[in-house]
């Protein structure tokens, strides 16, 4: 049961990362600041100088509920800078959110309702994009929106720990420092698989993900290795060793089938994949296999036709230039459908449900929006 909070003390800790003084702070700020409940915003300036985000942040920078914090490390990753914003909070929950996205109206006071109702740890939060996307994970099983379970409701394909989470309940939790990519990953997984008390309303006012900036950090060019080097953190984390077979097995997938496949399609060109790319996507692969018993096999197989493709390098490029075009390709094959395993083609975590879920969620958030 969530403890009473003296009224001049936050109950959310709002942890904003700015690397520039050209981002819209002030959105973010001013969209956490019109909560009714008590809400503290820590502007991180990460690498930048803190005196051009106070002056972006105007009048915002003066009210009491507003604190920039400067952070010069030198290190290009999203992490450092809300790592130091998690050490500066003390609020009942933390809310982590980009320095060019905002909260809906309502937003954080429809979370720390559901958190207080459902006794939650942790609420994860609906996403909208407002280039008119809707962020479709997780796909919970239907009708369930609390005491969520990191396998069978699918957690793990959110990686982004967007919406409340409780501070008391994961006081040493901290983003992976220093890696460009995945920062967000072994964090998640304590979120799903750590036993703690999961709620997620699709219904309810969303994060808002603005598409009006093109510097974000983890958009900055990198080596496909270095997209990979959050494994490190991932295969020597407790609670990723102690998941059970088939929730490694499923987290292998979805990070072929999200990350590996986004990771070569960055860097693709008609003429293939580049050497070095090929050989770190080799290797790469090769871990994710290690986790459990044929990962592969729950994706779809043109999916995996094109990783095994564009890792096998130089050898194979003819063939991966020719499964490229066909992805790229209008309309949906049943390759995209269909499990490399037949006898996995209605497993939760094979395309054909995931698909499914998919559509169930957009419906849901669609309604919501309308409403």
């Amino acid at each position: 049961m969530s403890a009473t909070v003296a009224p001049d003390r936050p109950r959310v800790d709002v942890i904003v990362g700015v690397h520039n003084e050209a981002r819209p702070v002030e959105r973010v700020t001013g969209s956490a600041l019109a909560s009714a409940a008590p809400v503290r915003v820590t502007v991180v300036a990460h690498n930048t100088d803190p005196n051009g985000i106070q002056r972006r942040l105007g009048v915002l920078g003066d009210d009491p509920r507003v604190r920039v914090v400067h952070l010069a490390d030198g290190v290009r990753s999203p992490a450092n800078a809300y790592n130091r914003g998690i050490e500066e909070s003390t609020a009942e929950f933390l809310s982590i959110i980009g320095s060019d996205d905002e909260f809906a109206a309502g937003a954080i006071d429809a979370w720390l309702a559901l958190a207080d109702s459902a006794e939650a740890d942790v609420v994860i939060a609906p996403v909208l994009r407002t280039n008119g996307g809707i962020g479709t994970t997780p796909r919970p099983r239907p009708g369930r929106r609390t005491q969520l379970d990191g396998d069978r409701d699918r957690l793990f394909e959110r990686s982004a720990p967007l919406g409340l989470i409780r501070r008391a309940s994961f006081p040493e939790l901290r983003l992976t420092n220093g890696v460009l990519r995945g920062e967000d990953q072994a964090y998640a997984l304590h979120l799903w698989f750590s036993g703690a008390s999961v709620a997620f309303d699709p219904t309810l006012p969303p994060y808002l993900e603005h598409a009006d900036q093109d510097d974000r950090v983890t958009r900055a060019p990198a080596s496909l290795a270095e997209d990979f080097a959050f494994l490190d953190a991932v295969e020597g984390d407790p609670v990723f060793r102690a998941m059970a077979p088939a929730a490694r097995r499923a987290y292998a997938a979805k990070t072929m089938r999200v990350l590996a496949i986004d990771a070569v399609l960055a860097r693709a060109d008609d003429s293939g994949l580049d050497e070095e790319s090929s050989r770190a996507l080799a290797i790469a692969l090769e871990r994710l296999r290690g986790w459990a018993r044929e990962p592969d096999a729950l994706n779809a197989r043109e999916d995996c036709r094109l990783l095994d493709a564009a890792a096998a390098g130089p050898q194979a490029a003819a063939e991966f230039v020719r499964l490229l075009s066909a992805r790229r390709a209008p309309g949906r094959s049943l390759s995209r459908v269909l499990p490399s395993s037949p006898w996995l083609v209605f497993h939760r975590h094979a395309p054909l449900r995931s698909l499914l879920a998919h559509r169930r969620m957009v419906r849901a958030m669609a309604r919501a929006r309308s409403a």
